[in-house]
């Protein structure tokens, strides 16, 4: 192609005049739905989130509450209306971080009915293994 040159260095690497970009951007994860799947995916994402951000803060000596966002900013907003009336029985203004959090975790921990299936006792009955056969 003409008119393309490029600069090369000592060891015969192209020198770029774009330098290359040293960060990632790191969205916070979104909660959509009050669905008990959606709160434990969504729980594990900020997991994630935050220790993704925590390396950052230690990596580049910045603050980790100005780096992190909110819990409150990552909640959809219908979906933010719906917890603090249903379910916090709050007004939006008067709900915080840790309330949403407390109730995320405590939505997370339950189980739906109350119920776990004995899942020993199911595989003891129902499951059959041969070992002659081979995989």
């Amino acid at each position: 192609m003409s008119g393309t040159h490029f600069a090369m260095d000592a060891d015969g690497d192209v020198e770029m005049s774009i330098p290359q970009p040293i960060f990632e951007v790191i969205k916070a994860p979104e909660l959509a739905s009050w669905e008990h799947a959606a709160l434990v995916e969504w729980c594990r994402e900020w997991e994630r989130y935050e220790e993704k951000m925590c390396n950052r803060s230690s990596t580049t000596g910045e603050t980790y509450d100005n780096v992190v966002a909110t819990v409150k900013g990552s909640v959809r907003r219908q979906t933010l209306k719906n917890l603090a009336k249903y379910v916090l029985k709050k007004p939006i203004a008067s709900v915080t971080d840790a309330v949403i959090m407390g109730a995320v975790v405590s939505r997370c921990h339950t189980l739906k009915n109350k119920f776990v299936p004995d899942v020993t006792s199911l595989f003891r009955a129902n499951l059959k293994i041969d070992p002659s056969i081979d995989d």
